[in-house]
């Protein structure tokens, strides 16, 4: 279904188990009132990482909520560790700030499960996320990830990637492809994982007509930029609807093998 963030997107969200697994692990979140859009890949298997998944989207959601109704003194004490001379209006921008609290918080959870189930340290239940968070009062909006989940925002028939990768192929990539390639899906960071998570965020000012595509790697390990890219211009052209939109992403990966579960936000500023 296609909903309205408080007047400024439309959006809509779909999840797939693809072809190969049994058990869908992925999880999204649309707060249309908090201008929130949030993709969580989980991992673990027998771990739960449906349940992680599912726990970080809505634990960043219910943090995210907190400040919208004013109440930050938990948030403060606990999560920003502000100094005694310093209030949230001090910061540079407040809402990067807010947000790595959230992931932090979200990961305090995970964390916590996991060494009550006895897991050691880097295994368990773990979860990428990839979010974005709309300001009301502008197009600008605060872009996250920990994980290979991935934000892209297309515009003027170009589809342009603004997360990077936290995974060993990465890491390839940026060192000069040296040696033989890692596999796709070994993650540098996840939440979950240990006690502290490093999150990226980051301040992106979008335009009427702009799209953004939040979407697990069960969607861009199938199908390369460039065939995104050119799907989108084609039904871009054509004025199709967002959820048909979403739809044919999702087919487009399980033509492709669907080796993972796909989950996409589609969000159009309009």
């Amino acid at each position: 279904m296609v909903k309205a963030v408080e007047g400024f997107l439309q959006t809509c969200g779909l999840s797939d188990v693809g072809r190969e697994r049994s058990l869908n692990e992925d999880y999204f979140c649309i707060d249309e009132t908090l201008g929130l859009l949030v993709v969580a890949d989980g991992m673990g298997g027998h771990a739960a990482g449906e349940v992680a998944s599912r726990q970080a989207a809505e634990a960043i959601r219910a943090f995210l909520g907190q400040t919208q109704v004013g109440d930050l003194s938990d948030i403060t004490e606990h999560d920003l560790v502000l100094d005694a001379e310093r209030t949230l209006e001090d910061l540079p921008h407040p809402g990067l700030d807010i947000i790595k609290a959230a992931a932090q918080r979200a990961n305090a959870i995970l964390y916590a499960a996991n060494q009550e189930k006895g897991w050691p340290t880097g295994q368990g239940m773990g979860t990428t996320v990839v979010g974005l968070w709309a300001q009301s009062t502008s197009n600008e909006s605060v872009v996250f990830n920990i994980g290979d989940s991935r934000l892209y925002v297309y515009r003027n028939e170009q589809l342009l990637r603004l997360t990077i990768d936290h995974s060993l192929y990465q890491l390839w990539l940026d060192s000069g492809e040296i040696g033989r390639a890692p596999p796709l899906n070994q993650l540098t960071r996840a939440l979950g994982m240990s006690p502290q998570v490093s999150v990226d965020s980051r301040l992106y000012t979008f335009s009427t007509g702009d799209m953004v595509i939040l979407c697990s790697d069960g969607l861009n390990a199938m199908v390369p930029d460039a065939l995104i890219e050119e799907a989108l211009c084609q039904m871009d052209r054509a004025r199709t609807p967002l959820q048909a939109i979403g739809e044919r992403l999702v087919a487009m990966a399980n033509d492709r093998g669907g080796c993972d579960n796909i989950t996409v936000i589609l969000a159009r500023y309009v």
